[in-house]
């Protein structure tokens, strides 16, 4: 059998080793062990509606809108200024000459086509024209033409009101 001393020894030695391998208690390790899970896995959604709401908020504060997507004009004034109340087809025409009918740049020769369709479909429809005050008269003369060709009875021209101050 096994001398005492020996015995131990071999006490000692497994002490040791059973420290390190023994799972720890409430009494020798203050340090919780993690918890197993045994359920099914779950994803929060807390932080995930917190991040998309950051992302509307971001995207809707960055977003940026443009006014006017059409020929920038300037209108020249007018004393004798009132709106039209009626349906309106309107051809604008740039300074550099470009003609657009609904933020699209069309040509010249197809105003009257354009004019002919609408009032097919709408005969009180009136035309007005958005020149620029610096457009060519030449230009200007061209497109009325193509207006009343293409069978526009009513034909506006846009122009910016003056207020006459006493």
């Amino acid at each position: 059998m096994c001398s005492p001393l020996p015995s131990k020894v071999c006490m000692r030695y497994f002490l040791k080793i059973s420290a390190f391998t023994r799972m720890p208690n409430k009494q020798t390790n203050p340090i919780k062990s993690p918890q197993v899970n045994t359920g099914k896995p779950e994803i929060t959604m807390a932080p995930l509606i917190d991040v998309v709401f950051l992302l509307l908020i971001f995207f809707m504060v960055t977003t940026v809108f443009p006014e006017n997507r059409g020929l920038v004009i300037e209108k020249p004034e007018s004393r004798i200024s009132e709106p039209l109340a009626i349906k309106k087809m309107t051809f604008s025409v740039s300074a550099k000459g470009k003609v657009e009918f609904q933020n699209r740049e069309i040509n010249p020769e197809d105003i009257a086509r354009l004019v002919r369709e609408q009032l097919s479909t709408a005969p009180d429809t009136a035309v007005l024209l958005q020149v620029d005050k610096r457009a060519s008269t030449e230009i200007f003369i061209k497109v009325l033409d193509a207006c009343k060709s293409g069978g526009a009875k009513q034909v506006g021209i846009a122009t910016n009101a003056i207020d006459e101050k006493p």
